[in-house]
């Protein structure tokens, strides 16, 4: 179902934007570097927040 759901998405597909290689490596490394390093340690403590507010910790 959800690939389903995901279709329409997929056939609208993203706006080209012309940019050099320089300008799509410093988005990149910015989006999934920085952000694949802090946000799992974010989800991490937000969890652990969860479990000790609900008191199963």
């Amino acid at each position: 179902m959800i690939i389903v759901a995901l279709i329409p998405l997929a056939l609208h597909g993203v706006a080209y934007r012309p940019m050099g290689a320089a300008a799509v490596l410093r988005r990149n490394l910015l989006v999934y570097g920085l952000g694949g390093l802090l946000i799992p340690f974010i989800g991490i403590k937000l969890i652990d927040i969860v479990i000790t507010a609900i008191g199963l910790a």
